[in-house]
């Protein structure tokens, strides 16, 4: 699951009035079926200038925050998430524009939520995900078809997981695997928590299927490999999606020119 972003997978260089350096050299490409997972040390991303790169609504968010911590892994994961996606779309990480799309309108009648999507522009219509917990994030790109969710969770020293329906009696660990499989297909399928999804155990190769409650279709999840103490995963709606996980550099950003390393 593990590999490099290889030199062919880059096509043209990132304009280079973009106010953010990149993780990427040049545009990152997504060939169908795949799907890109990064792992980010929120500590790693330079906060400097997120205020030129969160839009009008993330800083608005971001002030509302009180605590400070959590303002600030808000403002550093948004910014890891637009850097990301900047280098897959080939624009500036402050130009994407973002919305949410409902996938029951006519439950909801337009409420206003739902999986974020890109709003059209001059860029591929790919989807992505982002997750942040403690220090850590992980931010989910897939190329067409785009449903992608990821979840990332701390692990805490003790938790009754036999409280939680949705997990059930599990030991520490194994429980928040499922707790976080079961809101990455939230966040795939765009529903989050509202609709019960179930987890089915490990097949080969570590891959576990879920399904939504009044649902017939599979979702596939696969862990992603995570700091010590945080466990992730994505999920997908891809049979046989590719799936590749990277690390935020940890140097700086824009000397990253040759190669991305794997988590």
């Amino acid at each position: 699951m593990r590999t490099l972003l290889s030199p062919s997978l880059l096509s043209s260089p990132l304009p280079s009035s973009s106010p953010f350096p990149s993780p990427f050299p040049s545009v990152a490409v997504l060939a169908p079926g795949e799907v890109h997972v990064w792992s980010v040390p929120l500590d790693h991303v330079p906060p400097e200038r997120a205020d030129m790169v969160l839009d009008p609504g993330e800083r608005a968010r971001a002030a509302r925050i009180r605590h400070p911590r959590a303002q600030w892994r808000y403002r550093r994961a948004h910014l890891a998430l637009r850097t990301v996606l900047g280098g897959y779309l080939g624009v500036a990480p402050g130009l994407p524009r973002f919305t949410r799309r409902c996938p029951e309108p006519e439950v909801c009648g337009g409420c206003g939520r739902g999986r974020p999507v890109l709003v059209d522009g001059p860029w591929p219509d790919i989807g992505f995900s982002l997750s942040h917990s403690g220090a850590a994030a992980l931010v989910g790109v897939a190329g067409e078809p785009g449903a992608v969710g990821v979840d990332v969770e701390r692990l805490r020293a003790t938790f009754d997981w036999g409280r939680v329906p949705a997990v059930g009696p599990q030991d520490r660990i194994a429980g928040f695997r499922t707790w976080t499989a079961v809101e990455a297909v939230g966040k795939a399928a765009g529903t989050g928590l509202r609709i019960p999804v179930s987890v089915g155990a490990p097949e080969a190769g570590g891959l576990r299927r879920a399904h939504r409650s009044g649902d017939s279709a599979d979702w596939y999840v696969h862990d992603v490999d995570c700091p010590d103490g945080y466990v992730g995963c994505v999920a997908t709606a891809i049979p046989q999606a590719a799936v590749s996980v990277f690390s935020w550099p940890s140097h700086d950003l824009s000397q990253n020119v040759g190669r991305v390393e794997p988590c």
